[in-house]
């Protein structure tokens, strides 16, 4: 918790800085955040073009704006919630077929057999994962893929902390219960 409150501080001195048109701060802002928040937009579009183009359209949003932002949660998880509307916006525009989450392959050490083991393992996590109804698929990568606060989920999403906690817990049976078919718990 401490480890999270420091980042947070050091955003929000970026976040000062970078209003005051402090170049490196506007830069700092974007090398902490571009991997997780294209990490995110990924797993929801499973298109590289589309979710480079919505990075990049979130960091443009967050630059303008930067002066709304309160302070009262924190600066991930604001950024967080400018990325989550940016996808559902693209989303309903578009309309695609299916929306599914990225397959993420963990990457190991030790022997091949093993990194291969985790890596079907992980890829069987993340397809159950998107089996999942959207409304729980979205708080557990929130919350376990991007280690999100029940607090910071609660800012990205604009859900109640009680709808967030009923969610996780959901979504983990529904999961629980998934992987048990597939015989992978």
């Amino acid at each position: 918790m401490e480890e999270r409150l420091r980042i947070n501080a050091e955003d929000i001195a970026f976040v000062k800085r970078a209003l005051a048109d402090d170049r490196s701060a506007q830069r700092e802002l974007v090398r902490r955040y571009q991997g997780p928040i294209f990490a995110y937009i990924y797993r929801w579009m499973r298109n590289r073009a589309d979710a480079e183009d919505l990075t990049q359209d979130v960091f443009i949003k967050m630059f303008r704006a930067l002066s709304t932002y309160s302070r009262k949660s924190s600066f991930r998880a604001w950024l967080y919630r400018i990325a989550r509307n940016r996808v559902i916006d693209f989303i309903r525009r578009k309309k695609p077929a299916a929306i599914n989450i990225d397959k993420v392959v963990i990457a190991g050490k030790g022997s091949p057999v093993k990194t291969y083991s985790r890596a079907a393992t992980t890829e069987t996590i993340e397809d159950t994962i998107a089996e999942l109804p959207p409304i729980y698929s979205e708080v557990l990568l929130l919350r376990h893929r991007d280690e999100l606060t029940y607090e910071e989920i609660v800012d990205a999403t604009g859900l109640v902390l009680g709808t967030v906690k009923a969610r996780l817990h959901r979504g983990r049976a529904l999961l629980r219960k998934k992987l048990d078919e597939v015989k992978l718990l």
